[in-house]
């Protein structure tokens, strides 16, 4: 049998319950109280950890397309915004719920950054309270549960679901998922359909804030191996409590209606995503190659959990894997998985933390590769309580017999913790600005052309063309066939005033992709201040042949006609730029020109 760590909670109840009924109710209240001020402590620290990102910015890395520029979020709650959250496949995603709480943030506060910032740092310390509870329900012992919890808030590795706002998604989700975790327990000690309702309606709101907890119906068959210990002649020890053990068989049919809510979060997620063209195709990324790069990401996170170190935004996925690399930490996974199999019944904590690990990470390993990132700190925002677990059960254990070993345990947990606080902090500046975040990913990584890129809009952005330019030649060395980057290349040579250059770049990505429209835009605009207006029209034309719904090619034509004696016309497609984009401020001031043109017009006549 596998030894219990009960950190002596369990002795006390037991004698509480030899002497009565009012000794029992004395060890209840007092450890409610005990209960209630570590989980007081857990929010304490973490709030304390996280103040600073109230004073933070949104960053120029997808906080534009989910807040800053989306006019459903910028619009706030409405039932039409709602709808279209519960339907758009919205930047190749579905997550309804996500999108409706970013709304409602706007509709409390506007787009004033830190508010935003403040909702996420409360979700997160919900998390932690609530993994406290939850582990101090599973592993009965006040400090197991208590280090889990804390680790968890404190830990650099999640400053990115945390700080960033765009990773809502990231910190709700786990918000219904570490709910639906309680409700199931509850359930396993007594099951009622009321409570399988609760859990399943939790894990479908989970789904809907983002798709990776599908793996959830695994992670509680997992729990009912140990600790809940509810797998019949499976599980290492029968438990002292009300958990029922039950055979595996029955175990999992009980958990059908949740795979089956999992296979469709999936099948959604994957329509969604090859609806905006985010797979990468096997021809592009060859599986052997992802399988790789999958046994690399394992250990990396394993190595980012333990050791925290020269951790970036972005980890783009290598041209290339030396073969060595690959076999050495697919050899790491696999000798892992075998250790804690063999030992399954001797450390149960290591089997459910490893297997937590390793299962809550499929989604994101990049099998079916979305993206170009190797791997992400956000992935790893709920995998790392296996191995959170691993550490809490397994040090006590490790050090069974030991004298003084609680000293030990404590003294190794501080320092863990103030090591984690530290770099925790020190990671949250790199989290205040774009430019902070983005020079951060191009020290610590190589080759980044996506940090250099994103470092350059931000200087565009500012008016530091200079900085702008050095910034997208930097990306075009490491890519340099890559539109966008010579496309905004452009423009900044357009904005500090070098035509001929910006022209030259224009047409190069012309050249690459002649499907490129907004090169042809740009192109366009290049010509029409330079008066050419024929040879304007003419790109815009070609614009409007490949995208007839694009408004800064309609916008152009508008302009065009009204130079060339057309209000009328002008205004026709100055007209249909609005109802594509209403916020298009500059289709706006040239409807109010084509106006004044056409009532001066008419005062003539």
């Amino acid at each position: 049998m596998a030894p219990r760590h009960s950190n002596g909670d369990d002795q006390r109840t037991k004698a509480g319950k030899l002497r009565g009924g009012q000794s029992d109710s004395l060890v209840t209240a007092r450890a409610f109280g005990v209960a209630d001020t570590l989980a007081v402590c857990v929010a304490v620290l973490t709030l304390f950890v996280y103040a600073d990102v109230i004073r933070f910015d949104f960053v120029g890395y997808d906080d534009r397309i989910y807040v800053t520029e989306n006019t459903h979020i910028r619009n706030g709650l409405s039932w039409d915004n709602a709808a279209w959250a519960a339907t758009a496949f919205y930047d190749s995603n579905w997550f309804p719920l996500t999108l409706i709480s970013h709304m409602a943030d706007v509709e409390l506060y506007g787009l004033r950054p830190g508010m935003h910032h403040m909702n996420n740092i409360l979700f997160h310390t919900a998390n932690a309270v609530l993994l406290f509870y939850f582990f101090r329900r599973l592993l009965a012992s006040y400090w197991m549960s208590a280090f889990i919890a804390v680790v968890f808030a404190l830990h650099p590795v999640h400053v990115e679901s945390v700080a960033w706002v765009s990773e809502r998604k990231d910190v709700l989700s786990t918000f219904f998922w570490i709910i639906a975790m309680l409700s199931y327990v509850r359930y396993a000690a007594r099951p009622k359909a009321a409570t399988y309702l609760l859990f399943t309606i939790c894990f479908v709101l989970a789904l809907m804030a983002k798709p990776m907890p599908v793996t959830l119906p695994f992670v509680l068959l997992l729990l009912d191996y140990w600790p809940l210990c509810r797998v019949g002649g499976i599980s290492p020890e029968p438990r002292l409590d009300c958990y029922e053990a039950r055979p595996l068989r029955a175990l999992i049919v009980e958990k059908v209606p949740l795979f089956v809510i999992s296979v469709l979060s999936a099948a959604i997620t994957l329509i969604a995503q090859k609806s905006g063209n985010s797979v990468v195709s096997l021809q592009r990324l060859p599986f052997g190659l992802r399988l790789e790069n999958a046994a690399i990401s394992y250990v990396k996170y394993i190595f980012n959990t333990v050791f925290p170190h020269k951790l970036s935004i972005l980890y783009l996925l290598p041209p290339e894997i030396p073969p060595i690399q690959a076999i050495a930490a697919a050899a790491i996974v696999i000798l892992i998985s075998v250790a804690a199999v063999w030992n399954a019944v001797k450390l149960p904590y290591l089997f459910t933390g490893w297997f937590w690990f390793l299962g809550t990470l499929v989604p994101v390993i990049g099998l079916v590769q979305v993206g170009g990132q190797a791997m992400a700190d956000r992935y790893n925002y709920m995998p790392s309580v296996g191995l959170f677990i691993i550490a809490a059960v397994g040090a006590p254990a490790l050090l069974k017999g030991y004298r003084r070993s609680g000293v030990i345990i404590a003294v190794a947990a501080a320092l863990l913790i103030s090591f984690y606080t530290v770099s925790t902090k020190r990671q949250l500046q790199y989290w205040s600005n774009s430019i902070t975040l983005f020079k951060r990913a191009i020290d610590v990584t190589t080759g980044n052309k996506v940090a250099y890129y994103n470092l350059g809009i931000v200087y565009a952005e500012m008016g530091r063309y200079d900085d702008a330019i050095e910034c997208y030649e930097n990306a075009l060395r490491i890519s340099p066939t890559d539109c966008d980057t010579i496309h905004n290349l452009g423009l900044a040579l357009m904005n500090k005033g070098l035509p001929e250059e910006a022209a030259a770049r224009f047409k190069r990505a012309i050249k690459l992709n002649p499907s490129y429209v907004k090169s042809y835009v740009a192109y366009g605009n290049l010509l029409l201040k330079q008066n050419r207006l024929d040879e304007a029209m003419q790109q815009y034309q070609q614009a409007i042949e490949m995208s007839p719904e694009l408004p800064g090619a309609l916008n152009g034509v508008g302009v065009v006609m009204a130079l060339t004696g057309n209000p009328d016309g002008a205004l026709r497609m100055f007209d249909k730029a609005l109802s594509i984009n209403p916020d298009f401020a500059e289709a706006v001031n040239n409807k109010k020109g084509a106006l004044a043109l056409i009532r001066k017009r008419g005062s003539k006549q």
